[in-house]
């Protein structure tokens, strides 16, 4: 290894695409210190350096080149770190239908890996999906696509962007639709007790049957919830598959 200008250049450019995809991913968070995220950025870079280096391109002769590419390894990072992030949307979505079901929406938590408040459910979820990621070696995938993605030049232009964009918007709609089977257990057991307690209501109007019947539809709720949490495997593993193809797709899309 000769450290060079050729060799500064592409540690520059791979740290630039790594730092953008590490900080847009759920991997680190609000709570990580910003000297560790540089740091173990930096080391990353110089371990995934040596394979990808005869992928970059020459050194630019001006800075305006320089600042382009720049850009261009910022937004292929990010790129890849939002589509992993989309996972975990998808999981704060479902906490959230979750709250609305049992009635848990009036609490809030602080969730240091988004930097703001979450619902009680949707921090829960959050945690769980990162935990399943880990051990279902989804940022292996992450990773992979990294390391993939210098094997061909990707540029940014009008019609590169708006393919991205709509990529983007299908992969939030099939985050949602996620999210809403991973609710659909609780969701379903929510609205059988509802139509009880309405019919109920019907026979004995007198009587607040929503109050009555709050705390069952709260605890039967919660009863559903942990039945279907080996479903959330599966759940989380088709996340995974479908982020994987979908974001060689973009990667693809991207290239010239």
């Amino acid at each position: 290894m000769t450290v060079d200008a050729g060799w500064m250049f592409a540690l520059l450019m791979v740290f630039v695409r790594s730092s953008a995809m590490f900080m847009s991913s759920p991997l680190f968070g609000g709570s990580v210190p910003a000297r560790v995220r540089v740091a173990f950025c930096f080391m990353f870079s110089l371990c995934v350096l040596p394979i990808v280096q005869s992928h970059l391109g020459p050194i630019p002769e001006d800075l305006f080149s320089l600042t382009a590419a720049i850009g261009r390894e910022a937004g292929i990072g990010l790129l890849i770190g939002l589509c992993t992030q989309l996972l975990l949307v998808a999981a704060q979505i479902a906490g959230s239908l979750l709250d609305m079901q049992l009635g848990f929406q009036m609490m809030q938590m602080f969730n240091p890996q988004i930097g703001g408040m979450a619902s009680l459910m949707g921090q829960f979820k959050f945690l769980l999906f990162l935990v399943l990621i880990f051990l279902l070696n989804g940022h292996h995938m992450m990773l992979t696509a990294f390391v993939r993605s210098f094997e061909s030049t990707l540029v940014f232009d009008t019609q590169s962007l708006a393919t991205i964009q709509a990529g983007l918007v299908q992969m939030l709609g099939g985050a949602c639709v996620l999210a809403v089977q991973i609710a659909a257990p609780v969701a379903a057991v929510s609205f059988i007790v509802d139509a009880a307690s309405g019919v109920i209501n019907k026979s004995i109007p007198q009587m607040p049957v929503s109050m009555v019947t709050l705390g069952a539809k709260s605890a039967l709720g919660t009863l559903a919830l942990a039945l279907g949490l080996p479903l959330m495997v599966v759940a989380v593993q088709s996340g995974l598959a479908h982020t994987g193809d979908e974001l060689a797709g973009l990667l693809r899309l991207a290239q010239r």
